[in-house]
């Protein structure tokens, strides 16, 4: 997977015949920078619907930074 090129028939594949997957080093390069801008935001405190709040109607709900890995999970 690299981040562009995913089609629904590659979703198929892995759903209905177990096709192998692996990340392109392009993607896990990318993924590892927006890892690093979310630490930065929850190190400031900063709201982020989902990562330092609940979901949906919960949205206004503030996580407690102790449970922030509960809400990833």
């Amino acid at each position: 997977m690299d981040g562009n090129s995913l089609a629904i028939e590659d979703v198929a594949a892995v759903a209905a015949d177990r096709a192998p997957v692996a990340l392109a080093p392009a993607a896990r390069e990318r993924i590892g920078r927006t890892q690093a801008v979310v630490a930065q935001l929850v190190e400031r405190n900063a709201v982020v619907y989902g990562v330092t709040t609940g979901f949906g109607k919960l949205s206004d709900v503030a996580i407690p930074h102790h449970r922030l890995a509960e809400l990833q999970v």
